[in-house]
């Protein structure tokens, strides 16, 4: 065989195994628009890389990989969500891979578990509020349930959102789920989720918002009426942490993916994106939470859950 034949077939073999290098990504806590950026930030320095992404609510992304675990066909190749206890579950059962913790300025707390799973933004639960509709927004959680408030605020589902999930379990441990109550006797709405509650508080449906601080940005620079608050009594915090399942059929490519949103080019990303950077030393948005509220390890009840879905006439 000519020597000029065996390198065009070398040449094409090496392209197909490059093309054929992917990794499947289910996600949630993040928009797509985020994600994409993203990947492409981590394309520009690994061409030839195919990542899948599965995009959805906390809760319907649990769901889809609880029943392909039942099949005995779990899919991705890397896990992000918003809350720790599907981690921790997954932990116990000896699922997850362990990623050292040796990435330059992260702080090591949040290498969960000895690095089983990794925090990789700061998301926070604040007030949202058309300025349009709302000229003073109250300053606190507790304020939401007073009168001047009523019919005028909104939150996300906690069945499918996961911010909504940390805002209702940290919200309950402080006050009570009789602040729940009140907020229903004061008119509280729910829609299923944070992009489509701050779409319709951007146009005014709405006036004042339980939702998550990036989204919220986001509509801000789109022009929105909109502002942050961060409440006096704390912001809530609601972690969104990474990690490598132990089926992952591409786990070397998946620790990349994960080095590199930990990495300062990927911060980056998050902060152009409008959240705030975990790793030390790099600026964030403008404003910061001055008291910051997290939810206890043991995350939210499934009885919590059922309350709050009775009180409110959900599932």
């Amino acid at each position: 065989m000519p020597k000029t034949l065996w390198i065009v077939i070398l040449l094409a073999l090496f392209q197909l195994g490059q093309a054929q290098e992917s990794l499947t990504l289910y996600a949630a806590g993040a928009q797509l628009p985020d994600l994409n950026a993203l990947v492409e930030a981590f394309k520009t320095t690994n061409p030839g890389v195919e990542i899948k992404l599965f995009r959805s609510g906390a809760g319907e992304v649990i769901t889809k990989l609880r029943a392909e675990l039942e099949a005995g066909n779990p899919q991705p190749d890397l896990i992000w969500l918003v809350g720790t206890q599907f981690f921790q579950e997954l932990s116990t059962k000896g699922l997850l891979r362990r990623v050292p913790p040796t990435m330059p300025g992260f702080p090591l707390r949040f290498a969960y578990e000895g690095g089983k799973y990794y925090e990789v933004r700061f998301l926070y639960n604040i007030l949202a509020v058309n300025r349009n509709r709302l000229p003073k927004p109250p300053s606190s959680w507790r304020e939401l349930t007073n009168p001047e408030y009523r019919g005028l605020v909104v939150m996300a589902d906690p069945n499918y959102s996961g911010p909504a999930l940390a805002a209702l379990g940290t919200l309950t441990e402080r006050y009570g789920f009789g602040y729940f109550e009140a907020l229903k006797a004061n008119g509280l709405r729910v829609e299923q989720s944070n992009p489509l509650l701050q779409q319709k508080l951007a146009q005014g449906e709405y006036a004042l918002a339980i939702t998550n601080d990036y989204g919220v940005r986001q509509e801000i620079a789109k022009g929105s009426p909109l502002s942050v608050v961060y409440p006096s009594d704390g912001a809530i915090l609601a972690p969104t942490p990474i990690g490598i399942p132990t089926w992952s059929k591409n786990p070397a490519l998946a620790e990349k993916f994960l080095r590199f949103l930990l990495s300062d080019r990927g911060q980056r990303v998050f902060v152009e994106r409008g959240y705030y950077p975990v790793l030390t030393g790099l600026p964030g948005p403008q404003g910061s939470p001055l008291k910051i509220l997290s939810m206890q390890a043991k995350g939210v009840s499934a009885e919590l859950l059922f309350h709050f879905n009775a009180l409110f006439g959900l599932r």
